[in-house]
């Protein structure tokens, strides 16, 4: 009876115990396929967004190139509808209180014709982007190299509102200290000894400024003076007063603003007869066709989808709004008047902004030329 009872112990035992020692083995199989399944995830996960992250690059240059190539067409568009503009025959050139330069045919209504030609202008829809012209006359731009010393110290009067006394005699002095190409000091002026005493010691030009930047490197000029901060621009005296000396060196067609180059040039106060027989029209007739004028068309693609409301009205004293875009395309060119034409005479391409206002303030440097 005993014997049969241990045969049957060892019987269980030899059933239960290969099973429960199969079970046991298997476990620590399970637990590193499991690992290397999740290593395998991981792998491809980081493979899939590293390819992601590429791709993205890719498409960004991509549609950058896009974006550029656009662009470019879309200047390219703009400069030709300006040429035509250009070459229409028999056409009387007007000017607004902008600068902006305007070729229409018919005297009578030429105001319409100009509100025609502006449709074009503000930005003329191809496809999915605008193409946009200005012609630029700038009659009243003073070239800050070429004003003399007496006719500074009006131009620091009118533009900066600064009196007659000593502190205007050490900036008119120190002006012209930094741009003559000696090292002898004015009376009241500064040159290579004087600047290099300074807390930040700095070398003297000794030749023409190139940019308005420039300026506030001169000792005693300052932003304020530059661009006007807390020094409106107003009419005064039938003049344009206040607004800093970048205003006058770009210039802008009205007749307070030609009062006033006349008035820093010549010295001559306007009176309000001649005031009132310039009159305040929108646009006037240029009876004299100047020997430059600038054309800078314009090729970019709108941030937000067009809309029929794309173009904002505007009163008659407003400039139009700056367009919002991702990138542009600018070419800048300067006009000269020959045989009864206005021909390219210099062309850039592809301008930055601050370019196209240092050109428009100052000219073409005569030894940067296109």
């Amino acid at each position: 009876m005993s014997s049969l009872m241990s045969e049957r112990r060892k019987s269980k035992v030899g059933e239960s115990g290969p099973s429960d020692l199969g079970r046991l083995d298997l476990r620590p199989k399970e637990g590193s396929a499991l690992l290397m399944v999740l290593a395998v995830v991981v792998v491809l996960a980081v493979l899939i967004t590293t390819f992601g992250v590429d791709m993205k690059s890719e498409v960004k240059a991509a549609g950058g190139h896009y974006d550029e190539a656009l662009n470019f067409q879309l200047a390219r568009s703009a400069f030709a509808l300006a040429r035509m503009e250009l070459n229409r025959k028999n056409t009387t050139l007007y000017a607004d209180d902008f600068g902006n330069a305007f070729f229409a045919r018919t005297a009578e209504e030429y105001e319409s014709e100009i509100e025609e030609l502006m449709l074009y202008r503000q930005g003329l829809e191809i496809g999915r982007g605008l193409a946009s012209y200005r012609i630029i006359y700038k009659p009243n731009a003073l070239d800050p190299n070429e004003v003399s010393h007496n006719d500074w110290h009006r131009l620091l009067e009118v533009a900066c509102g600064i009196e007659e006394g000593e502190d205007r005699n050490a900036l008119v002095d120190a002006f012209h200290d930094w741009i003559d190409t000696d090292n002898l000091a004015r009376a009241n002026g500064a040159e290579a000894d004087f600047y290099q005493e300074l807390d930040r010691p700095q070398h003297v030009k000794n030749g023409p400024v190139s940019s308005y930047e420039e300026i506030l490197l001169i000792y005693g000029f300052t932003p304020e003076m530059l661009y006007g901060y807390n020094n409106p621009v107003r009419i005064e005296d039938h003049m344009l007063v206040g607004g800093g000396l970048l205003r006058y060196f770009i210039g802008d067609n009205s007749p307070e603003a030609r009062a006033s180059r006349k008035y820093i040039i010549d010295g001559v106060v306007p009176s309000e007869a001649a005031d009132q027989l310039d009159g305040r029209q929108r646009y006037r007739k240029v009876n004299q066709k100047p020997e430059h004028l600038y054309l800078i068309a314009e090729g970019f693609v709108p941030q937000s989808p067009l809309e029929e409301d794309a173009f904002i009205d505007v009163e008659d004293d407003e400039q139009l709004p700056e367009p919002t875009y991702r990138s542009r395309h600018i070419i800048l060119a300067r006009l000269q008047w020959a045989r009864d034409v206005y021909r390219i005479d210099d062309l850039l391409e592809n301008a930055g902004a601050e370019t196209v206002e240092r050109i428009l303030a100052y000219g073409i440097p005569e030894e940067d030329v296109f």
